[in-house]
């Protein structure tokens, strides 16, 4: 009897690299969130997405720094350019395991990225100004408005998470492991799944909206947090935009610098953490940095407070 290969008998979505490039680069991303980025960088260097190899081959190290040194002329914020040129690198570094160019003309040792700031401490939000923050979301009138958005604050600042995962969190994903309340994550930025233990003093904020949410008469859904707004998207879940329009909301209502982000609540659970005595790889596995070295860029910006040359001048 003849053997029938299955796989052969499926034709691949994506053709090789030779006739695409682009595609089968993004086709080996583990998440459809960073086959976006990629793709919407690509794009931009490129002009196009329809990437043909003489493209690929006709780019130099010199045409990144040039587009490089465009982006910061355009007033590009340097986390942005940095991560452009992580895209330009990844996409050719493929193409220089796949025989397309000799040479990654985005490697760092030919183009130099832009030295993200030191300052990390500067993304944190200060202690007394997270009060008032705090204070502006407590003292909203809708008990529904307020019971979300104090659980929203809690559970970026306890937990750490990126907006688009607590947009994305859903009731189902809250799960008891032995004595603790864990948060299970499907979809991270790592492209595998991801467990983060969720506080107490969180699930009480939790617990207080979803019982608004059914007093008010919502019916029961999944995912968490809903938009409350007045029109179409009313009952829908937030987007990671809405989380972040939440935060700059009650920052400026608190009196805040409007360059407040809800990616800063992330860097201040990781501060406040360091400050509280947690080590470095305790912090790492909570925040789920991939490296070290960016938890350990926390503790040397605090250590050059905390142990500082001006701390011992003494004047009588």
């Amino acid at each position: 009897m003849q053997e029938i290969s299955v796989i052969s008998s499926i034709p691949s979505p994506i053709g090789p690299v030779v006739d695409d490039p682009l595609g089968q680069f993004l086709a080996g991303q583990r998440t459809e969130r960073t086959r976006k980025a990629y793709l919407s960088d690509l794009r931009q260097f490129f002009g196009s997405g329809a990437i043909t190899l003489e493209d690929v081959r006709g780019v130099t190290f010199s045409d990144i720094v040039e587009y490089r040194n465009g982006l910061a002329a355009l007033g590009r914020r340097r986390a942005t350019i940095n991560r452009k040129l992580s895209s330009l690198k990844a996409f050719f570094k493929m193409m220089t395991a796949a025989g397309v160019v000799d040479k990654n003309p985005a490697d760092t040792t030919l183009v130099k990225g832009y030295r993200l700031e030191d300052i990390l401490v500067g993304k944190a939000i200060h202690k007394k100004s997270l009060q008032r923050i705090f204070d502006e979301v407590a003292a909203v009138d809708d008990d529904l408005t307020r019971t979300r958005d104090l659980a929203i604050f809690h559970v970026m600042l306890f937990c750490g998470l990126r907006r688009s995962e607590v947009a994305n969190m859903a009731w189902s994903d809250l799960v008891e492991d032995g004595a603790f309340t864990v948060l299970r994550l499907p979809n991270t930025k790592s492209g595998v799944p991801q467990d983060v233990k969720i506080q107490s003093v969180v699930v009480h904020f939790l617990e207080l909206y979803r019982d608004t949410l059914l007093k008010n008469g919502y019916p029961a859904q999944d995912r968490i947090f809903l938009s409350l707004s007045r029109n179409d998207s009313h009952g829908k879940p937030l987007t990671d935009q809405s989380i972040n329009l939440i935060v700059r909301k009650y920052s400026l209502s608190a009196g805040l610098d409007h360059r407040v982000t809800a990616h800063m609540l992330r860097h201040t659970c990781c501060t406040l953490s360091i400050e509280g005595g947690a080590k470095p790889q305790q912090v790492q596995a909570h925040l789920r940095h991939k490296d070290l070295k960016t938890t350990m860029r926390y503790y040397e910006n605090r250590e050059k407070l905390t142990d500082n040359a001006s701390d011992y001048i003494r004047i009588s």
